[in-house]
């Protein structure tokens, strides 16, 4: 495998083009030298052959150049290599000696290679480098005739020499080997622990990272439960929730559907872009992913939807989706819809904090019911619906904090509802009760209030009426019961009246209480079944 990404091979690169230019500069140098001085050892047949090996270095190095900055020197490495002994030839036969101090750039060249490209170059060098040298010792045969009259060298040792040469050179070459694999396993084995330390530091990372990412959910489920504890009002509740949740999961819309009492599917907040118009009457079918939610109660997505809704939803440029069922022991309380407009599945820990976050809506949404109905038991008869007396003392602290309101008060008895009591049964009673509550309760509206008082006893508080317009609500209810007829669970039919006393002030409700409970005791004494105003002896009504 070509080892160009290495660092060390890189730098190998660098030092081998480095070098050789240095060496050209020198050689050139020498050849001025030898060329142009006065005085040469060399004869001028020579110079050609030294102007041929300068011009050889220089187009050697322009060619490693080419190669080096096109990135093709580690897979030409064997024709940098075969240069460069080439070069070192050329040089070494222009030290005119049979053997001389020149080979060492035989053993520069080896040594060097041990930054190899591959693993094997020194082996290649190492032979490029000997059959360099075996051609300079048989080029250089002749000059040992010459010499050897003069130095007084025998064959033996001239051979000795040469055996010498080429020896040191099979040991630089085996000595850089072993170099070169040495280095090769220590890099090998620095290069498997800095793998280890970024994979280490990576899942250190990663692990910091989904720690931080949990400790965020942690603290956004905790503000969560903070809300959800604070927040009575279901509406406000489950808007703020659609949008906390939008924010964790980077959806498109998120939308919460609660079921009601009469298995009704309802839209009850959604947050982020618009829902399709024609959502909450999809969601009624039963092959709907949310009806579906609802039935399995378990999580369910985009591949879990039947082919029309995939269609559905497609049309209006989602392409995922998740349900999560919301409930609690005992009861079914609704879906939250999660959508994104990206094709992709909510991965496994998405899924587990929406979880996390419907049990605790869940448990939130039955907590504000079961508040929503304590107050209703508080505030309302639990016989007739209306409202009780614990309630009429809060609507009255709001009412009497301002001045400018005057309150006009209407008490309603039932006449002679003992005798029905004994007469019929209290079944029959709590039906004469509760139908009174009906015909009181459609003459309501947010001015007027209807309370049940006590027993048979009913007030109605109005604001800002005239006495004109109390006396014909009271003449209109005392009417409507007169005409209703009562039938028994024997089948017995009858009828029962009621008498009402009105009065209107502004100093107060015990005054104005006081003044009505007057009139109404006015209203029995004068025969029952009319509406008698305080004060007034003029505007009496009988039995017609």
């Amino acid at each position: 495998m070509l080892q160009h990404n290495n660092g060390k091979t890189q730098l190998r690169l660098k030092i081998n083009l480095k070098l050789h230019q240095l060496t050209s500069l020198l050689f050139l140098a020498l050849v001025c030298l030898l060329t142009f001085g006065q005085t040469s050892p060399y004869p001028y047949s020579l110079r050609p052959y030294l102007t041929f090996v300068l011009l050889f270095s220089f187009v050697a190095l322009v060619v490693k150049e080419i190669l080096y900055k096109r990135q093709l020197l580690p897979r030409f490495f064997w024709l940098m290599d075969l240069l460069d002994v080439a070069t070192a030839s050329f040089i070494y036969y222009l030290g005119f000696f049979s053997v001389n101090y020149l080979i060492v750039l035989y053993f520069f060249l080896i040594f060097l290679s041990v930054r190899e490209f591959i693993p094997g170059e020194t082996h290649y060098l190492t032979l490029l480098s000997l059959i360099g040298f075996g051609i300079n010792v048989a080029l250089l045969w002749p000059n040992y005739r010459i010499l050897a009259p003069i130095y007084g060298m025998d064959p033996v040792f001239y051979g000795f020499i040469v055996g010498s040469a080429f020896f040191s050179l099979v040991f630089v070459g085996v000595f850089a080997y072993f170099y070169a694999k040495s280095d090769f396993r220590l890099s090998r084995h620095l290069e498997q622990m800095l793998a280890e330390k970024e994979a280490a530091l990576k899942e250190t990372y990663l692990t910091h990272a989904n720690l931080e990412e949990k400790y965020a959910f942690s603290y956004t489920l905790t503000l969560i439960q903070q809300f959800l504890l604070e927040e009575m009002d279901e509406t406000n509740l489950l808007t703020r929730i659609t949008d906390i949740i939008q924010g964790i999961v980077g959806s498109y819309s998120c939308a919460i559907f609660s079921l009601d009492k009469d298995n009704t599917i309802r839209l009850a907040a959604y947050s982020g872009k618009q829902l399709p118009p024609d959502l909450p009457e999809f969601v009624q079918r039963k092959d709907s992913l949310v009806a579906l939610t609802i039935k399995s109660q378990a999580i369910h997505n985009e591949k879990d939807a039947s082919f029309a809704e995939r269609n559905f939803w497609a049309e209006h440029n989602i392409h995922s989706l998740i349900t999560i069922p919301l409930s609690t022991k005992n009861n079914k309380l609704g879906v939250i819809l999660v959508t994104s407009a990206q094709t992709f599945s909510f991965d496994q820990e998405q899924q587990e904090q929406l979880m996390i976050i419907a049990n605790q809506i869940s448990l939130a949404l039955e907590n504000t019911r079961l508040h929503k109905e304590t107050k209703l038991m508080a505030w309302h008869d639990s016989l007739t619906g209306l409202y009780n007396r614990n309630y009429l003392n809060i609507f009255l602290s709001i009412v009497e904090d301002s001045t400018s309101n005057r309150l006009g008060c209407l008490i309603f008895d039932l006449d002679h509802f003992k005798v029905v009591n004994d007469t019929y049964g209290h079944t029959t009673g709590d039906m004469v009760l509760k139908k009174l509550a009906t015909i009181l309760s459609k003459h309501t509206s947010p001015g007027r209030i209807a309370v049940r008082y006590g027993g048979e006893e009913f007030i109605m508080l109005d604001l800002n009426s005239s006495m004109e317009e109390l006396y014909n609500l009271g003449e209109q209810i005392r009417k409507e019961v007169a005409a209703y007829k009562f039938w028994t669970a024997t089948g017995e039919e009858f009828s029962i009246t009621i008498s009402c006393g009105i009065a209107l002030d502004d100093t107060g409700f015990d005054k104005v209480f006081a003044k009505a409970d007057t009139a109404l005791y006015q209203a029995k004494n004068q025969g029952r079944n009319q509406v008698v105003i305080y004060g007034s002896r003029a505007m009496e009504t009988s039995v017609n």
